[in-house]
């Protein structure tokens, strides 16, 4: 038996980020930063940018934010007017909105008259002129002719996200939305045993990706509890973001009349391929939105467990559960369906929010109270990049409902104890992944998948809370990160 001296560190079970996307850490270390920016400023630091790279090379840069601009974009016509040399991206905060420069499009094809295959939109404007704007789905039209990197790039971009995490104390990250170039990464780290802590990759349910979809419906779910790499879910897409106005909506928006946003098969959602990969008893992580896109995805499972009832146990996901319609809260527990949602949405979005749903509906919006009032499993995550993954930053978010630097609370009878905290990013989320019995709590027998931090959260200040900082992630009895 080995004894490691904790030094005072308060231990915890190992934390685990239930829906991230490892990749985009790399990713945004390695572009130009777009976050708290102006339109203005995001058009003098690209244009800034260009004077001093190289002609034909692209320029990538990330986080923007999609709700901040859903009502007034930066101007893609004068940034194209000054960056004739190389192609520009930007990609949005939260991964729903891609903007270029005309050299970009010109590069992808994207022209007036392309037309979209798998769910989103191209601004156009009221001329029917490119904005060089893409909206949700669309975005791959230009991100797939971004040149691609190798596989030592890419490996170098998700080891860089690993070290973050394990800084972060998470010992298990699942990714929500692998593709062909993330899973060639995983599958070479675990050849080599290089993989640095758990991965649960769930498939990406969509049509660019069907290569690697029928590849997976082919081999089946993996089985082995003790692999660092798990592949036993797909990812689907029912709807967009309520900040870019795509969740749907049983009603209009309250700040756009008329308008409910787009959802199921016009969102690339294809039922086809989320049916083969139910039928051969994948796990289904689905996400949903607005009111209908969760009913409706609460409707499909239902639908499915009539004649498939063991499919019940497999516990399916619904993704973000931003708002729910009160008749809907009890199907959750009903379906034994889990609730996978981010304490940081809660705050984060909470300023515009309430203009785009109106205050009633907004009181149905992430309700982590309401379902688990109802019986529903809830479980706590950052949807990384698109907010920050610090589990210190989602344990404040949720017990506080405050925005950081603010005193106003959002709907504050929603918020979450300390212990139901800590155990939607333990327990709970282990209970999600069918390994309760391995992880999530200390115990003789299970993994020894520890996080060590300097402030015993369960009766620390929220401020406390705040700033802690984490001493040592230990996965299998073996210190992964230690701080200097």
């Amino acid at each position: 038996t080995k004894i490691i001296d904790a030094e005072n560190a308060f231990i915890i079970p190992g934390l685990i980020e239930s829906h991230g996307h490892l990749q985009e850490i790399g990713e945004k270390k390695e572009a130009i930063k777009l976050q708290g920016l102006s339109k203005e400023e995001i058009i003098e630091l690209i244009v800034n940018r260009s004077k001093v790279t190289s002609k034909g090379e692209w320029i990538i840069a990330s986080g923007w934010d999609e709700a901040i601009f859903a009502n007034d974009y930066p101007n893609m016509n004068l940034l194209s007017k000054k960056t004739q040399n190389n192609p520009v991206v930007l990609i949005g905060l939260r991964g729903f909105g891609v903007m270029g420069n005309k050299l970009a499009f010109d590069k992808a094809g994207i022209t007036k008259k392309t037309k979209i295959t798998d769910g989103g939109e191209i601004i156009k404007d009221q001329h029917g002129n490119l904005k060089y704007i893409l909206i949700n789905q669309a975005k791959k039209l230009l991100l797939d002719k971004i040149p691609e990197k190798t596989l030592q790039q890419q490996i170098r971009t998700m080891n860089y996200g690993f070290e973050e995490l394990l800084k972060l104390g998470f010992t298990t990250t699942h990714n929500l939305g692998v593709d062909k170039n993330h899973m060639n990464v995983y599958e070479y780290l675990q050849k080599k045993d290089s993989l640095p802590m758990r991965v649960h990759a769930f498939i990406a349910a969509r049509m660019y990706n069907i290569n690697l979809v029928n590849e997976w419906l082919e081999k089946g779910p993996t089985s082995n509890d003790d692999s660092f790499l798990q592949v036993r879910g797909f990812k689907g897409y029912y709807d967009g973001s309520l900040g870019s106005r795509g969740a749907e909506f049983l009603k209009e928006y309250s700040d756009k009349k008329g308008h409910t946003g787009v959802g199921g098969k016009a969102y690339g959602f294809h039922r086809d391929m989320i049916t083969k990969a139910l039928d051969k008893k994948f796990q289904l992580a689905i996400h949903a939105i607005g009111d209908k896109a969760n009913r409706d995805i609460l409707d499909l499972y239902e639908n499915y467990f009539k004649t498939n009832p063991e499919s019940k146990k497999l516990r399916h996901r619904i993704e973000h559960v931003q708002v729910v319609h009160p008749n809907d809260f009890s199907r959750f527990s009903k379906l034994n369906i889990i609730a996978s949602m981010e304490p940081a949405h809660a705050v984060e979005d909470m300023p515009w929010a309430i203009d785009r749903v109106g205050e009633k509906r907004a009181k149905g919006a992430y309700a982590w109270r309401t379902l688990r009032q109802n019986n529903a499993t809830v479980i706590f995550n950052s949807d990384f990049t698109g907010s920050d993954p610090s589990f210190f930053y989602g344990m404040y978010s949720a017990i506080t409902k405050k925005k950081l630097g603010e005193d106003k609370t959002f709907f504050p009878e929603q918020a979450f104890t300390k212990e139901e905290t800590l155990r939607a990013y333990t327990i709970w989320s282990a209970y999600a992944s069918h390994q309760e019995k391995l992880t999530g709590t200390i115990e003789v027998g299970k993994w020894a998948d520890l996080t060590f931090m300097n402030v015993d959260i369960l009766n620390a200040t929220p401020e406390e809370i705040l700033n802690g900082e984490i001493l040592r992630t230990m996965i299998n009895g073996a210190s992964v990160f230690t701080k200097e």
